[in-house]
Formats: structure tokens, C-alpha cells, sequence
């Protein structure tokens, strides 16, 4: 349409005909729309109320004669635009009402013309949906907790106001009666509403949040700044309410700051219709604690309370009156119920709240005092507007008054009180819950079966393939139970049922939480008549002419500590076939089972919690089939320890070893037979010593061991080793310490690049040593090639060359006064080497230690010679002191991990 003036009519028509036309228009100037309006510009939104935002937005820079604006909203995250007005909106300002309190949202606009609507604006930063904050409004009430003449103690009322957000702080101003001048008390802001301050007669409260600084209270009366001498209390104050019914209430105050001549002995609450000054006193006998429940109120009449605290002198002032409550339930309020969970058995309070609010939260107390020690099992769970209080260990100390109350809400609160009867009962409860029994078919019977054999067994009315159990026969535990989860049987079957076996024979069962325990007596008629069968018989196994066990499996524990099963098979054939299982699979064993004498024995290797499970053996032929198990577990695996302990206590060797490893000094104690399960204690002094990153514990079938990893001075002393069995002890100590035997270690050991000579670290200069005692001297060797170590004594005599890698160490057992003197270490490759002197200095039992001072030759460099040469000595060596003839090309002898270094001989 081009811009011209143009007129308009109408006409009607309907199945007639057409009327007559209108009459026509005015001329009309039409105009050029050159498209749609270009996009808003940027969109920001704003906090107005809780379930509101308001949106303000920039024009399109091309309105195209604009009619208005759609305003779109979504969730965030959501991509679910919706809109937010119905119709164009003409203004750039825009309420979104009916949000979602708390929820976060995104706006974008659109602009409209006749043509359509315009590319969306772009979406606003994310908003949550809360009352924009203000500040709080003025506190109130201001009152005088206590005056000593000097200052002042001050409280008074928070504001009823926040303004949207927490509190933070509260200024003080002081002004003098008869004056206007108003000065502050406190630069920075106090943080409590309680003030000590100096004597002045009138003050004014500000509170101040996020937002900013609120307006002032109504000054406070005038207040003198007098000494309180009475000998009655001074006044409580912060007098609250919760669980406010149609008919009741429970008040909460704070003791008072000044308390007499004479400590506080109770408090007596007054109430009063609001308006009245009938004051009427709630509880005739002072309440000991500061809560009280006061009864007996008029259903929707308002009431103030106050309270005064009463001591030995009298009763006190009266606390500032507190603000007006109605006795009006809040509408839909609920209250705690108790109850003892079905599955748990725990305690559990349940409190349903009839509102919630952004911020709310569940406040649990005892007595009204907020619970916040969690360390006995008590559990609070808050989930919407339901919450629990749980006890996880309930005792008999729980009784009292439990309340909760809901913040942020109109009051909402209750509350449960636990008598010591009612708690009686729901701890009887709750241990049924916890312990319960599990329901028998039948209680523990027995069968006879053939050869000897005795069957126990009982049925449960369902058990798990969890179930435990233990059998008792005259409280001596026994093994080798079975069930099956199927049919809900444990059965035991006793091999060798004699006269011996007279008794009580009882079965406990274990599955899940339940519990359940049946007994059998086997005593006088009752016994004889179980043992008829086999008394009546000449044999003990007439039951049966196929294979069978003559004697069933048993666990049987050498003197050299070897542990074997051995049982006894009878009236076998060619054709008998024996086999070894452990839990189900078969063993191989390296000898077959010698059934001509018919005694079959499956030795078990390097016994321990490894080898430990059900064993069986089977024997078989064309007649039959007969099984014997056993069970090496529980007390027959102890007993089997116990045992060897005690055979390994008795075969430990005369000393402990010493050793040097790669990462520290070993101490090795040698035995029959070792294993990790065995009662074995390490000590160093009086310390008993763990496993860990320092103290590596462990050992082989043939000894323990203890290394201590990177040792430092502190780490010298004594050392032991405990192997207890039930009946003895063994132990073997080690003198590591200054006047014992003596050791050094070199921690750091120094990198030499490839072709180098041979470098000694880590000697003493002077070893002082009492006789009698061991002498170790150790240290590292570094070179490469590999050197050779030679040491001599005195210069002259020869005592041993050694070759054991990055160690070199001499050892001599039970020195004497003839080993004193200088040993000379050499350590040589074709490079060359260095010889190194070390002073050993040796005195009696009882003898002042003796100062040796060293009388050495610095350490030498020996200059490269090929080939290489062992100094010989300018003696003959000693008659057992080495190796006969010792030469250089002689192989030699490797020391191997815990093998001492050879010793000279003793001289006589």
C-alpha cells in the first residue's frame, strides 16, 4: 500500500442482500512499513517481591511504528519459554508475576508492529526469585540487665523487621537527660545485644543488615547509673514462645545477669491479658529450669508474660514484659510422634511441619536446649517439610522433653516428652528388634548312623547362604558343620560316638540380625539308649562290607614342624580308588596314598591361613563309596598354630642374626618353622614394634625377620623376639646399643661413574667393646669393576677376604681381650683402592669403658696394579681364622641374605 489519503465505509450484508453503505471517512493518510522492528536491546531483571521480578529493557533501534512488547520467561536450564503477558506490553518496564519463590529465571523480549514480531532479544542474566532486601526496621524495648555503678548492662529487642536478610550488627548511641546531642557508644558496630557501657541515662538502638543501617529505636527511659546491691536477683530477659496452642504455650527466658546476694533457686512466670495489669502467677512452686508450660489460657485471647527469678533473699525483679501472644494454634499444626522402628530398632521422632519457607530449618532440642553433640548415635534427618530425630544407640539416659521448632514459619513447633517408664519400654522393644530369633522347624535332634556315627541336626524355618553356626558338645566348641540353604538343615556329624561322648550338645545360629540357639541332653537313660546300637555290637564298624575309613581324617603336627592329614582306609580291593579334595577340588598329591597298608597321608605345605579349609577324602570301588572330611579352620587351625609355636619356640636358634640389606640392617631369628599367624612379638626395648614403612616384618618357613629401614642413632638398643604358645614363652635378644654389640650403617651411598676405583664408607675410627659381647663391624663397598675385600689385623695377620657386594662386614662372637688392636680393611679392583684402619679396644665386665684414642694411619689410595693382588699375611694365619690358603684366583665364598661373615678362631 503506497502513502496516499485515502476514505473508508462498511457495509452490511446478509442472505438478503447487501445494505446501504456507512458514511465514509475521513481522508486517511496511510504509511510505508519498510518490516518488522529490529530486536530490544539488552534485558536486565531485578528483585521486587517473592513471586515477583521486574524487567526493564532497552527499545528496538528500528521501532517500525512499534505496537509493543511480548515478555518471555523460562527456568533455568529448562529451555522452556513461556510468556509472560497476553497481549503487547507499550512500556519498556515489566512485573512478572506468580514465580516460583527461590527458583531461578531467564527473560528475553520481543518487539511487535502490524508486520510481526522482531528476533528476540537477548536472555538475561539468571535471577532467583526473592523480596528485594530492605532494611531492618527499629529495635525496641530497651531495657537494664544490671549497673555497678561505673557501667551498664543493656538489652533489648531485635527488630520484628530483618529486611530480608540476617541481622549483622547493632549501633549504640548514649545521651545525657535533659540533652539532644545523641554520641555513639561503640565504633566499630557490637555484634550482641547485650552492652556494657559507662553510666549515661538514655539510649538508642540501631540495627543493620545487608541493605544498610535501619531507623532508631524510641530511646530508652531514663536509666540512673546506681549500684545494684539487692540482695534478691536482678531481672531475665529474652522471654520467647513456642508450641503455642489453642489453650497453651511453653515459655523460654534467659537467666539473669545479676543473681543476688544468693544463687538462683527457681523462676515464677506471670501472665496478664494484653491491656490488663491483672498480673496472674502460672506456677505457684518455682520452676528449676528456664522453660515452662503454661496452661489454663483462653483460646484466641492475647497475653504478655514476664518472669522473675527467685534466690534465698526473695524474689527478684520482674523481666521487661514480652511481646503480645495469642493462644491460637497455627492452622494445621502438628505434633511429634514417637515410635520404634520395625527394621532398625532404632528410636525415632517424626515431625511433620504444616509450613515451610525459603531458608527454613528444623531446630531439635532436649529440655530446650538445642541438641549439637551427634557423638552418641543421635541422627537428625530434615527432608522438606518432614523431619526426624533418631536414636541409633538408644540408653536409658534418653527420657526428657524433645521439641522442635521451624524457623522462619509463624511459630510452627512441638514437642514429645519420653517418661523413664515409656522408655523402658521402647528399649525392650528395640533390643527385640535388633536381636531377633530365628524360627525353628525343629529343635536339635540325633540319628544314629552306621559304623559309629552320631548325626545332630536341626531345621531352621529359613535360612541365607550367610547363616553361621557353632556346635557345643559339654561347651567344648567342635567343627566341621554343614547346611543346606534349601531345606533350612545344620547338620554335624560326630565319627566316633562312645561312652566318653555323655552330655549336652547345643547349636548356635547366626543369619543377618537373628539369632537362635537349640541344645540336646545326652545324660543317663536317654545316653545309654543312643549307644545301644554300638555297645550291642563286637565291632566298631560291622555297618558296611564296601570301602571305608577305619579312622577318618585327622591333623597331625610333627616334632620338625611338619603338619600332615592322615586317616586309615580298611577291606579295599584292586579296584579301590582313593582321592584328596580341598574345598571341592581335588589334590594331586606328590606320593599316592599307600593303600596296601591302608594308611593315607597328604602332607600340607608351608601351613597357614592359605592352606587353611574343608578337606576330604574319598575311598571308593563297585561296592560303595566312603568320605571323611575335616574342617582346618577356627579352633583346629588355632590348635594347629598353637602347636607349632610351641615346637618353633623350642628350636629357635641360640642368637639372632644380624644382616645388612640394601635399605637397612635385618635381624634374623632361625627356627624350625615359621608363619605369619603364629603369636610372634618383635620389641625394641620395652616398645613393641609394628609393621610398617620403618620396621618391615616378615620372614620364611625357616625364620622371621625384622628390618629396620634406614636406621639412625635413636633406632640403637635392644631388640627381642617373643614367640608365645599357650603354654611357654620364648625369647632372643640383640644388644644393638653403644656398650653391646656395635653396628654402623652408611644411609647415603655415593654414585661413581663406570671404571672407577673401589671407595669404603661408613667405619668407625675407634670401637669400644665390652668382652664377651659380639663384635659386628659393617660397612659399604663401591667400584666397579666389582673390588675384592681383604681385612687384616695388626698389619700383619690375616683374618679374611670377603666378597659380598655394596657390604662388607666382620663379625667375632664372644670377644676376648686378645681382639683388641687395629684391623685393617682393603678393597681393591684393578683401578686401584683404599685401605681404611679402625681401632678396636676391648675391656672387662665391671672396668671403666676406656678413652681409646686412635693411633691411625690416614686412609690410603692403592694405585692401580695388574694384575691384582690379595696382601698376604707376614704370618702364617690363624689355624681356623679363613679359608685355607686363600688365593686370587680361588672362588669366593658369596655371603648369602642373614649369613654371618666368617670369625677368626678363638686364641686360648
Amino acid at each position: 500500500m503506497s502513502s496516499s489519503l485515502h476514505s473508508f465505509r462498511v457495509l452490511s450484508a446478509n442472505i438478503y442482500g447487501t445494505s446501504a453503505p456507512s458514511e465514509p471517512t475521513g481522508p486517511i493518510q496511510t504509511q510505508e512499513l519498510k518490516g518488522v522492528p529490529s530486536a530490544p536491546g539488552q534485558v536486565i531483571a531485578t528483585r521486587e517481591t517473592d513471586t515477583s521480578v521486574l524487567i526493564q529493557w532497552a527499545p528496538p533501534k528500528e521501532p517500525n511504528n512499534l505496537i509493543g512488547y511480548y515478555i518471555d520467561q523460562c527456568v533455568q536450564g529448562s529451555k522452556n519459554w513461556t510468556s509472560a503477558n497476553h497481549k503487547p506490553h507499550k512500556n519498556t518496564k515489566f512485573v512478572v508475576s506468580g514465580l516460583t519463590t527461590g527458583e531461578t529465571y531467564m527473560f528475553r523480549v520481543q518487539a511487535i508492529n502490524e508486520l510481526g514480531l522482531s528476533d528476540e532479544s537477548q536472555e538475561s542474566a539468571p535471577l532467583t526469585v526473592k523480596a528485594a532486601l530492605t532494611t531492618p526496621s527499629a529495635p525496641y524495648n530497651i531495657a537494664l540487665l544490671y549497673c555497678d555503678g561505673h557501667s551498664m548492662i543493656l538489652n533489648w529487642k531485635k527488630p520484628l523487621r530483618s529486611g530480608g536478610a540476617k541481622i549483622k550488627e547493632y549501633y549504640v548511641d548514649k545521651r545525657r537527660r535533659g540533652t539532644t546531642m545523641w554520641r555513639e557508644v561503640h565504633i566499630p558496630p557490637i555484634t550482641e545485644r547485650n552492652l556494657t557501657e559507662g553510666a549515661v541515662y538514655q539510649f538508642q538502638v540501631y540495627g543493620a543488615n545487608l541493605a544498610g543501617l535501619g531507623p532508631a529505636s524510641k530511646h530508652s527511659e531514663d536509666l540512673t547509673c546506681d549500684a545494684w546491691t539487692m540482695p534478691e536477683p536482678g531481672p531475665a530477659y529474652d522471654l520467647t514462645f513456642c508450641e503455642v496452642r489453642d489453650n497453651s504455650l511453653v515459655v523460654e527466658w534467659q537467666k539473669p545477669v545479676y543473681t543476688g546476694s544468693e544463687p538462683i533457686t527457681g523462676y515464677h512466670v506471670e501472665y496478664a491479658k494484653k491491656g490488663t495489669a491483672n498480673w496472674i502467677t502460672a506456677n505457684e512452686k518455682a520452676a528449676s529450669h528456664r522453660f515452662l508450660k503454661v496452661t489454663g489460657l483462653e483460646v484466641g485471647t492475647t497475653y504478655v508474660f514476664r518472669v522473675r527469678a527467685v534466690n534465698a533473699a526473695g524474689v527478684g525483679m520482674a523481666s521487661m514484659a514480652s511481646d503480645p501472644v495469642t493462644a491460637k494454634a497455627v492452622a494445621g499444626s502438628q505434633e511429634v510422634s514417637c515410635v520404634v522402628d520395625e527394621k532398625s530398632g532404632d528410636i525415632v521422632l517424626s515431625f511433620e511441619s504444616c509450613q515451610i519457607n525459603e531458608g527454613s530449618k528444623f531446630i531439635w532440642k532436649k529440655d530446650y536446649k538445642e541438641i549439637t553433640d551427634f557423638s552418641k548415635g543421635v541422627v537428625i534427618k530434615s527432608e522438606g517439610i518432614h523431619s526426624k530425630l533418631i536414636f541409633k544407640n538408644p540408653d536409658k539416659e534418653d527420657f526428657g522433653t524433645y521439641s522442635v521448632s521451624v524457623t522462619n514459619t509463624e511459630g510452627v513447633s512441638s514437642s514429645y516428652t519420653i517418661s523413664n517408664e515409656e522408655l523402658v519400654k521402647m528399649l525392650a522393644l528395640s533390643y527385640d528388634i535388633r536381636h531377633p530369633v530365628i524360627p525353628l522347624k525343629s529343635e536339635l535332634a540325633y540319628k544314629i548312623l552306621e559304623r559309629g556315627r552320631m548325626r545332630f541336626w536341626l531345621q531352621a524355618e529359613e535360612i541365607s547362604s550367610n547363616v553361621t553356626y557353632k556346635f557345643f558338645a559339654n561347651n567344648k566348641e567342635l567343627s566341621g558343620m554343614a547346611h543346606d540353604v534349601a531345606t533350612g538343615i545344620i547338620e554335624f556329624i560326630m565319627d566316633h560316638f562312645t561312652e566318653e561322648n555323655e552330655g549336652t550338645y547345643t547349636c548356635q545360629i547366626t543369619d543377618g540380625g537373628g539369632k537362635a540357639q537349640s541344645s540336646l541332653v545326652l545324660i543317663g537313660n536317654v545316653f545309654c539308649k543312643s549307644l545301644c546300637p554300638f555297645s550291642r555290637l563286637p565291632l566298631m564298624f560291622p555297618f558296611t562290607t564296601g570301602p571305608h575309613f577305619s579312622e577318618f581324617l585327622s591333623l597331625q603336627i610333627g616334632d620338625d614342624c611338619s603338619v600332615t592329614l592322615v586317616c586309615k582306609v580298611a577291606n579295599l580291593k584292586k579296584e579301590s580308588v582313593f582321592h584328596w579334595f580341598r574345598e571341592d577340588t581335588e589334590i594331586i598329591p606328590d606320593v599316592k596314598p599307600d593303600l596296601g597298608s591302608g594308611v593315607c597321608k597328604l602332607p600340607i605345605k608351608e601351613f597357614s591361613l592359605k592352606t587353611a579349609g574343608i578337606y576330604k577324602a574319598t575311598i571308593s570301588d563297585d561296592r560303595g563309596k566312603d568320605m571323611s572330611q575335616i574342617n582346618i579352620s577356627g579352633k583346629v587351625f588355632d590348635d594347629a598354630i598353637n602347636k607349632l609355636s610351641q615346637l618353633a619356640g623350642k628350636s629357635l636358634a641360640a642368637e639372632l642374626v644380624i644382616n645388612c640389606t640394601a635399605t637397612g640392617i635385618q635381624l634374623q631369628c632361625h627356627m624350625k618353622y615359621y608363619t605369619s599367624e603364629m603369636n610372634i612379638t618383635w620389641y625394641h626395648g620395652e616398645t613393641k614394634l609394628s609393621h610398617s614403612d620403618k620396621i618391615v616384618i616378615g620372614g620364611t618357613p625357616a625364620m622371621a625377620t625384622m628390618e629396620v629401614v634406614e636406621p639412625v642413632e635413636k633406632d640403637k638398643g635392644k631388640y627381642s623376639i617373643v614367640i608365645t604358645d599357650p603354654e611357654n614363652s620364648h625369647k632372643r635378644t640383640l644388644d644393638l646399643s653403644g656398650d653391646g654389640q656395635y653396628f654402623q650403617y652408611f644411609s647415603s651411598l655415593i654414585s661413581f661413574p663406570p671404571e672407577s676405583i673401589p671407595v669404603v664408607g661408613g667405619l668407625p675410627d675407634v670401637v669400644t667393646i665390652m668382652e664377651k659381647k659380639t663384635l659386628s663391624l659393617t660397612c659399604t663397598v663401591c667400584g666397579d669393576p666389582k673390588p675384592q675385600v681383604s681385612w687384616l689385623k695388626n698389619g700383619s695377620e690375616y683374618v679374611v677376604s670377603l666378597d659380598q657386594g655394596k657390604f662388607a662386614s666382620l663379625t667375632i662372637k664372644g670377644v676376648s681381650m686378645e681382639d683388641s688392636g687395629r684391623y685393617t680393611m682393603i678393597v681393591q679392583n684393578k683401578y686401584g683402592g683404599e685401605s681404611v684402619d679402625i681401632v678396636v679396644s676391648v675391656y672387662r665386665h665391671g672396668e671403666k669403658i676406656p678413652e681409646a684414642k686412635p693411633t691411625l694411619t690416614p686412609k690410603t689410595i692403592i694405585p692401580p696394579k695388574l694384575p691384582i693382588e690379595i696382601p698376604q699375611p707376614k704370618t702364617q694365619p690363624a689355624p681356623s681364622a679363613a679359608p685355607s690358603t686363600p688365593s686370587p684366583a680361588a672362588p669366593k665364598a658369596a655371603l648369602g641374605r642373614g649369613v654371618k661373615s666368617p670369625t677368626p678362631s678363638r686364641r686360648k
